[in-house]
Parts: C-alpha cells; structure tokens; sequence
C-alpha cells in the first residue's frame, strides 16, 4: 500500500468531489482543491482545504501554486450527454491531459474517474466486467469518456503511475440525475420508469465510490488498471424508484413502454440536434442504456484486489435520502425571517 500524505483534486465543488474532499480530510491528507471562478467554497472545509481557483484546461500552469503532492485525483469534466463534442473535448479530454503532465512531473499517483459509459453500445446487455469491450459511443459524453481512459494509457507508456475508476450510476444526498432530476419528474407525475424496470439499476452510493477512489490511491496498481465503481446489491431500477418516491414523499414512479421509450430517444435526440437546441432533451440514447436494460455491473476485481468492501448499505443510502428530504420540507415550511424594520400586517 503506498503512502497519500497529499492530494490534488479537480472538480472538488461538484457532488462527488465534495464528498470526496470530506473522506479525504477525515482521514488527514492534506487537500489542494481546484475550483472554477465564481464558484462557492464549500463552509466545512474552513481553513483545512488550500483551494486554486482557475481552468482544468490550463492546470499545467497552476504548476507552482498547486505544488507537488502524493495523489491527483482527477474529477473534473464535462457531466452531460448533450452539447458539442469539441466542448466535451476540450473540458474533459484537454484537461485530462494537463492533469497528467502535472502527475508525470511530480511523479504522482493519477487516478481518473470516467465512468460506465465508457462501454457505450454494450450497455443494458446484462454483466459488464472491466474486461468487458467497450461499444460505439453515441454521445459526446461517452466518446471523451472512452479518450480519457485512451490518454491515461498513453501516459502510461510515458511513465506514468495510474489508475481507472469508472463509476457506476452515483446517487445520494446532491445527485442531480439520479435523484433531484428523478424526483421532479416524480413529483410532476411524468414517468420515469422504463418498462418493467425490473433490471439492476447499475448504481453506486457517491461514499462507496469515495472508498473505492481512495483505496484505488493507496494501491499499488498504476498501471492504468481499470476498477469499476458498483454497489453490486443487485437493485431493480422498480425498487430504486419506489424507495425514492417513499423517501421523497412524491408519487410512485409512472411507466413508458420500453419499446417506445427507445424510440422516443432516438427521435428526441434527432429533433434537438436538427433544431440545435441548448437544453438537454428529457430522453437520450444514453439514457435509455442506463434504464432501459440490465447493467450488472461487477465489482469482483475491486474486491479483490482493492479489498473494496461498500460502507453504505441501500438502506442505509435510502434512510439517508429520506432523512435530507424531511429537513428540505420542513425547511420550506419554515417562515422567512423577518427584517427587523419590518412589522408583519395583522
């Protein structure tokens, strides 16, 4: 096991890096975080976290004010599957490499986390291994995904010392996709669930991911090894939604044909492209791999060789969610606080 006195982290604002950041305190390495202008400090870190603000694109100049550390972990990229695939490349595959040349100088461990698209087309065919071949990306998302793990082992080759992490389906208390986008459409009554939905939902609690990131920094595989991040509880994409409607307190998950849920992506991603539309469509190819089919995602090789055991049980997660929600509402039924030059009417 190597030793990780200190870390730099990309992406430590968004919903995994904060998560991370906090373990990584916890258990007494020294974090540099990068940041993006304009963007909120979280108020845990206090004095605790040195934070660089500036570009993952031109990390490779923030040399010295980062300074040399043990680890990088690299977060940082574009989360969606919409938009061009030249911005995609020039967030996330760009500062993929800028994050490498900073590892290769200071000889650091990188560990990047991608993600399970990278299997692309070989999605919701049912078990997926890391020896599993990857499919034909149909977003620019899953493509610079694939290129970030094709850079990584080309630096390999170069000398580096690295490691893959692809992550499942991250859920938990900040989740945009897989639980505050979910939720709204659970609360507008629209349907989320595709089919039947019984068929592992693929997911990954964004702590079990942590774990699995950190123990992937202390090991001693840098070879470019790939370690897929899964719960591995075998939970339906039925029982995901159920649970968090209950934890929510929203309806419970309404159902579209798969068939036509299938076609609705298709269609609906051609009609945005063709009327290049901004905003996201609400259905995506994508999408519909991740939810419209089985994802058993296998963690065997995380087990073995990382000794990766989940921290957080499904129920755990849940209870967690439902506890998150009961303060949001009882927050939003708080009255506003009152200035005090300003009386209430009678």
């Amino acid at each position: 096991m190597s030793q990780m006195h200190s870390a730099f982290v990309t992406g430590a604002g968004g919903f995994i890096g904060r998560h991370l950041v906090r373990q990584l305190l916890a258990e007494e390495v020294r974090v540099v975080a990068l940041m993006v202008p304009g963007e909120p400090v979280p108020a845990e870190w206090g004095e605790r976290v040195r934070v660089v603000i500036g570009d993952v694109r031109r990390l490779v100049d923030l040399r010295e004010e980062i300074g040399k550390v043990d680890a990088i972990f690299h977060l940082a990229a574009v989360v969606s599957d919409w938009g061009s695939t030249q911005s995609h490349v020039d967030v996330t595959v760009k500062g993929t490499e800028q994050a490498i040349d900073l590892a290769l100088g200071w000889g650091a461990h990188f560990v990047v986390t991608t993600s399970v698209c990278a299997f692309a087309s070989s999605l919701a065919r049912g078990r997926l291994s890391e020896d599993s071949p990857v499919g034909k990306p149909s977003s620019a998302y899953e493509f610079c995904k694939q290129e970030q793990e094709r850079v990584t082992r080309a630096g390999v080759a170069r000398g580096l010392r690295a490691t893959i992490v692809r992550p499942a389906n991250v859920f938990g208390v900040g989740s945009m996709p897989w639980v505050n986008s979910l939720v709204q459409v659970l609360r507008d009554g629209g349907p989320c669930l595709l089919g039947s939905g019984n068929w592992d939902a693929g997911l990954v609690h964004v702590n079990n991911l942590v774990a699995l990131l950190i123990a992937a920094a202390r090991s001693s595989y840098t070879q470019g090894e790939v370690f897929i991040a899964a719960d591995g509880f075998g939970v339906t994409w039925k029982t995901y939604l159920q649970e968090l409607a209950k934890a929510a307190q929203v309806p419970a998950p309404k159902s579209m044909p798969n068939w036509l849920a299938r076609l609705l992506a298709t269609l609906m991603e051609w009609w945005g492209k063709l009327r290049k539309q901004q905003q996201r469509p609400h259905l995506t190819r994508q999408t519909y791999r991740l939810m419209g089919g089985p994802n058993e995602f296998s963690v065997t090789k995380a087990q073995r060789l990382l000794g990766y055991r989940p921290p957080v049980s499904f129920e755990a997660a849940m209870a967690e969610l439902a506890e998150h929600f009961s303060r949001q509402r009882q927050g939003e039924r708080a009255p506003a606080p009152q200035s005090p030059h300003v009386r209430s009417q009678a």
